[in-house]
């Protein structure tokens, strides 16, 4: 499984559910407002081209891989991302 950082912004019309739906459905948890953690059997451009159809042409979409180990520390984000990584990576 490859762990990944999933961030986006989007303009215009901001369709947040279309998005929301199909990480949660995915298994990512949420950490801030646009940035899930996911860890998924793809790559960063498999990951990346599915899920740009959920996503309007204006927007923007990153795809980062984290690597086992990889140090992390946070201020105020969400207790389910938080969790995700302890779960995944070390603190």
């Amino acid at each position: 499984m490859a762990l990944f950082v999933i961030s986006y912004d989007l303009h215009n019309q901001r369709d947040y559910p279309r998005i929301w739906q199909r990480l949660e459905e995915l298994g990512a948890a949420k950490l801030l407002e646009s940035l899930w953690l996911l860890d998924i059997n793809n790559s960063t451009t498999e990951v990346r081209d599915h899920l740009k159809s959920y996503i309007d042409q204006d927007d923007s979409l990153a795809v980062i891989e984290l690597k086992q180990g990889s140090m992390w520390a946070t201020v105020r984000a969400m207790p389910n991302g938080i969790n995700w990584l302890k779960q995944h990576l070390r603190s």
